[in-house]
């Protein structure tokens, strides 16, 4: 009898231990079901014919992630209609593309015009990378380094961007009208063009300090890469295909090799007063934008899933007493990096608020930002420096969250990454910049319902990030909240009772046979 009650007991033990860990489980695939850009693979739509200046749609066979995010795609449909180019270095280029399909060799062509505006071998892997270095780019560039391309770029942000961003939702019902906002600007007279076909510097060139000491060398390593097994642009580009040509493309190189020279003009002064000009300043401080963030993002837990200023504080009492140093690219920190970046998010969020021109939308990109001192992230690799995540529905993306490592923000300026030409922009905290251009990405995608909507009641930071971060929080989860609202927990209740009851009884029946025993022996 002992032994059945033991193993009924094991069994509905072991029935509740599955229910519970399978409530977890299902949490957890909320989680993983979002995507994080870096899986963003994007392929063009082969039963069509395209030209490399055409808008090139992602193919409606590929990932999800391509029709949440897609300003990169748009970026570079302008880039390829904002640059001068010889028909001899297309036909060439097509024919060594020609056994892709006609819409990979024109975005493939699309792609190697687009990573000679953009300089950046990380850019260049897919459309989400591009636009997120190419926001960078726009946004934090020093003044020194703006050049022609810069310059490009920031029309497109400054007078396409704005009025993209109103149409709202995911790629195939907004192409239509975001191509033709593209196209008013192209058939502008005032639009910029990239010379491929100049052969020497400008006069008076910009010190872009890279780390070639000549532009020819620069070209070479950018395109091919610096040793036997570091990548350049060329193949970064080729992970885009499905072909993986990469044989193909670095064919192209005697070709693309010579395009960068308009690189070194320096921007005009009218574009660099417009983009000035651009911020509204609607933020007054970086105190009055924290505690804004603060309010709006706290939820049941009291819990604020947006503490810039407690994460940069904690960040710097621990990091001025030690700075974690991994190589020459990373400096000891200090109290002016920590106001210099208090500074930066509040000009960032004055940029996007003039983007965006919605208080409400500009508050909710982010449903939380996190900061962590662990290096490497966990669960990810050691060379990522952070990380944007993106659920979305069949109706567009629904929310983000940002996670640094705090290693990240240590880069110092002119780095080996900027210098080599991995990342566009040479600007210290590029990081942090280029996350919050994924996120503006997926915002693009976002129905006016989901950008009026922050989520801080859909997902805990324990569900962001299972690590150590830098602020006040205290990694304990609101069970009992989660908990009943969880349709898994009336089984896993039951069970429960179960247990308690047959224990209960078993306890009772076993302590009257008990008693009865000892009253028989006293007999």
């Amino acid at each position: 009898m002992k032994k059945k009650f033991k193993i009924l007991i094991a069994s509905l033990l072991l029935t509740t231990f599955i229910l519970y860990t399978l409530s977890f489980i299902q949490t957890e695939q909320k989680v993983y079901q979002s995507f994080i850009h870096d899986d963003v693979l994007n392929k063009s739509e082969s039963t069509q014919t395209f030209n490399y200046n055409d808008f090139i749609p992602p193919s409606s066979t590929s990932t999800e992630q391509e029709s949440i995010l897609y300003y990169g795609r748009v970026l570079k449909y302008y880039y390829a209609n904002s640059i001068k180019v010889k028909d001899t270095d297309i036909d060439e280029l097509e024919l060594f593309f020609a056994d892709f399909s006609d819409a990979d060799k024109a975005f493939a062509i699309q792609n190697l015009l687009s990573s000679t505006i953009n300089i950046s071998i990380y850019g260049s892997s897919s459309d989400a990378e591009f636009f997120a270095e190419s926001f960078s780019k726009w946004l934090n560039t020093p003044d020194e380094q703006k050049n022609k391309s810069w310059e490009i770029t920031n029309n497109f942000f400054i007078e396409i961007l704005p009025d993209i961003l109103k149409q709202a939702g995911v790629l195939k019902y907004t192409q239509e009208k975001i191509v033709d906002i593209v196209n008013k600007k192209i058939d502008t007279e005032s639009l910029v063009t990239y010379d491929t076909t100049l052969i020497n510097l400008p006069s008076d060139p910009v010190d872009l300090k890279y780390g070639s000491t000549s532009l020819q060398n620069f070209a070479k390593n950018y395109w091919k890469g610096i040793g036997q097994n570091d990548a350049g642009a060329l193949n970064y580009i080729s992970k885009q295909f499905s072909s993986q040509n990469y044989s193909a493309l670095e064919k192209a190189y005697s070709v693309v090799k010579n395009w960068m020279y308009d690189s070194y003009t320096p921007a005009s002064s009218e574009s660099i007063a417009s983009f000035n000009a651009f911020n509204t300043n609607t933020y007054s401080s970086f105190d009055e934008l924290d505690n804004e963030l603060l309010d709006i993002s706290q939820a049941n837990d009291k819990v604020s899933r947006l503490p810039f200023k407690k994460i940069y504080d904690n960040l710097e009492a621990t990091y001025l007493l030690k700075t974690p140093k991994s190589s020459n690219d990373f400096e000891q920190w200090t109290y002016a990096d920590t106001q210099n970046l208090k500074e930066l998010t509040l000009f960032l969020y004055n940029m996007l608020f003039s983007l965006i021109s919605n208080e409400t939308w500009v508050e909710n990109l982010l449903t939380g930002f996190i900061v962590s001192p662990d290096s490497p992230l966990k669960s990810n690799d050691e060379n990522v420096m952070g990380y944007t995540s993106t659920s979305s529905s069949n109706q567009g993306a629904e929310y983000s969250y940002i996670v640094l490592t705090g290693i990240s923000l240590t880069y110092k300026e002119f780095n080996s990454q900027y210098t080599m030409g991995f990342w566009s922009s040479p600007a210290k905290f590029n990081t942090l910049i280029h996350e919050f251009g994924h996120a503006l990405d997926a915002f693009g995608s976002k129905p006016n319902s989901a950008r009026s909507n922050n989520y801080k009641k859909d997902i805990h930071y324990w569900e962001m990030y299972s690590g150590n971060i830098f602020g006040d929080y205290i990694p304990t989860s609101d069970f009992t909240f989660e908990f009943w609202k969880d349709p898994s927990s009336t089984i896993i209740i039951g069970a429960i009772g179960i247990v308690s009851v047959v224990s209960i009884t078993y306890l009772s029946l076993n302590y009257k046979s008990r008693k009865k025993n000892e009253e028989k022996e006293k007999d």
